[in-house]
């Protein structure tokens, strides 16, 4: 019996690969049904955010964008930037962690971008300080609703209140 149980568990594991290893968008709606009756560590993470928005850590967000074919921005931050994200989650400040997830989007899309009064950086190589939020990041995201810039304005003032973060 435990062979049989054995054999069924790779099956489904194989089965989670095969449509984890497809984007978002080439998934079929028997795909996501499979993923979410099956998807043990997602279907927790999902109930999670679903209980108490803004509090997942970076490793349930990476592990959320993988397993949800999404691109990958967490890929784009250090093991530093990742505690980083997670200390803004641990004192409750959403908005801060969110402006590291906005610096992890700019690196995913590419090396070169442009700043302040028409220079140009590489976000992937580019720290995440107060300084480098108001030179560089905050230019490269264009949001006519204001979340993003509020975003970056609490993370700037998260660093400020941190130095050590």
């Amino acid at each position: 019996m435990s062979s049989t149980r054995s054999n069924a568990d790779k099956s489904v594991e194989a089965r989670l690969a095969a449509i984890e290893s497809k984007d978002a968008a080439s998934r079929t709606p028997d795909d996501w049904d499979y993923l979410f009756a099956n998807d043990q560590k997602l279907a927790e993470i999902t109930k999670k955010e679903n209980q108490h928005p803004g509090i997942l850590t970076a490793e349930e967000v990476d592990y959320e964008q993988k397993a949800r074919g999404f691109v990958n921005t967490m890929a784009n931050l250090s093991a530093a930037e990742k505690a980083l994200y997670d200390k803004a989650v641990a004192f409750g400040d959403p908005q801060a962690a969110e402006g590291v997830s906005e610096i992890a989007f700019i690196r995913a899309a590419g090396h070169t971008a442009a700043g302040a009064n028409g220079t140009t950086y590489d976000p992937t190589k580019t720290e995440i300080t107060a300084a480098n939020i108001e030179k560089y990041f905050s230019y490269k995201v264009v949001d006519s609703s204001g979340k993003t810039r509020s975003r970056f304005q609490a993370l700037t003032q998260f660093l400020q209140a941190h130095p050590s973060a």
